[in-house]
């Protein structure tokens, strides 16, 4: 009866590492699976930034600035018809309050607080840290580098957008597993602005 009990208690410790090992294992998936789809999204959004579908409108790549560290405004001809509709400006931010990372559409004006906002990462997955947006690799052919490329009104620019994303979750036993994502994006759209 001992040596049933014993075989028992084993048994039970085993399957309860491999229970936890588990639950770690699926956490940390998700935490590298949401930071993964919330950088491939910003990315294919930052791609389009500027875009229009007539070479003399230069309101599109106007508007795509960098109002803080931790939000990010862009916008492009969404619809192809060549001019700026109001629709058409878009927007990342770190919610600090809520630990996610925010999509804005139809921005009013520059920065984070206009237009509609709505979470694209899921707190239950990662708690958002860091979302920060560095352009000082930006350059013109004017030799303007960083803030002043990107506020050029003249040469053809060159704007590269590092992106640096941290998410963490809880695993059991009250430890913390972090995760950190970096990106850099060039904006293509790199025509001369009159």
């Amino acid at each position: 009866m001992v040596l049933g009990l014993f075989v028992t208690a084993v048994i039970i410790s085993v399957f309860s590492t491999n229970v936890r090992t588990n639950v770690e294992n699926m956490k940390m998936i998700r935490l590298n699976q949401e930071l993964r789809g919330a950088m491939t999204l910003m990315s294919d959004e930052f791609k389009k930034a500027g875009y229009s579908a007539s070479s003399s409108v230069t309101t599109f790549m106007d508007l795509t600035v960098f109002p803080t560290s931790i939000c990010a405004n862009y916008s492009y001809d969404f619809n192809g018809n060549g001019a700026f509709d109001p629709n058409e400006y878009y927007g990342f931010r770190l919610d600090t309050v809520n630990n996610e990372i925010d999509w804005g559409t139809s921005l009013t004006a520059s920065g984070c607080s206009t237009g509609t906002w709505q979470a694209i990462t899921d707190k239950n997955m990662a708690v958002i840290t860091t979302l920060t947006f560095d352009i000082s690799g930006s350059v013109n052919t004017l030799g303007d580098i960083s803030d002043a490329a990107f506020a050029a009104t003249d040469g053809v620019s060159i704007y590269d957008v590092e992106i640096k994303l941290t998410g963490e979750s809880d695993l059991p036993h009250g430890n913390v597993q972090r995760r950190k994502v970096t990106e850099t994006i060039r904006i293509r759209n790199e025509a001369p602005k009159d």
